[in-house]
Order: structure tokens, then C-alpha cells, then sequence
């Protein structure tokens, strides 16, 4: 029987380890062997954009001033994971400084 498993090593929980365990060891008692591989987990500008909640073309728009670094697979632009996880904690940061800039204002006037 083969069966798989998908883990993503920046995020592994101790849940993760069990589960990798487990699996292990139920392919070891089948007496099966086990192919570890890596790949980088590559975004479409449409996943990118759903997950951030704008448009696929303000997707494009960043990559093209290079604020979302993204590599061409044939025709198509990919985002890795790892840069989609920086651009969204930059968003993120530069919306919380915005709002306090505006809280702030409101507070004391400015």
C-alpha cells in the first residue's frame, strides 16, 4: 500500500513529529521503504492574492516593481512560499504602522 504525507518543516509541531513517527513506523512494520524529497512550495499570483484578499493583477503589479519576488515557469509567474510569507509580514507590518500613525494623530491631534 503506498501512502503519502506532506510536512512542512518551518512550521513542524510536536504533533507533526508524532505523525511523522507514526507513519514511519507503520511503513516499517508493512516492511515498506520510505522516499524522502524536498521541492519548494511554489504560489500562482491567484493563490497569492486570495490568501492576501486583493486582486490577481495587483499580484502581477507587485511583482513587476519587484516589492513580491516571484521565478517564470514557462509562461507563468510562481511566488515561493517562504516570499510570500515575507511580503505578508511586511503588509502586515506597514498596516499596523499606518494605524498607529493614525490613532496617534487622532489622540493628540498631529
Amino acid at each position: 500500500m503506498s501512502e503519502s504525507m506532506t510536512i512542512n518543516p518551518a512550521h513542524l509541531s510536536d504533533e507533526s513529529w508524532a505523525s511523522l513517527r507514526a507513519f514511519l513506523e507503520a511503513a516499517k512494520a508493512r516492511g515498506e521503504v520510505v522516499d524522502v524529497s524536498a521541492r519548494l512550495e511554489l504560489l500562482s499570483p491567484a493563490e497569492v492574492a486570495r490568501r492576501l484578499g486583493m486582486s490577481r493583477s495587483t499580484v502581477l503589479r507587485r511583482i513587476a516593481e519587484g516589492d513580491l519576488a516571484a521565478t517564470k515557469v514557462g509562461t507563468h509567474h510562481r511566488i515561493p512560499l517562504a516570499e510570500f510569507e515575507r511580503y505578508s509580514h511586511e503588509l502586515m507590518q506597514r498596516m499596523a504602522q499606518a494605524s498607529a500613525a493614525d490613532i496617534e494623530a487622532e489622540l493628540f491631534g498631529e
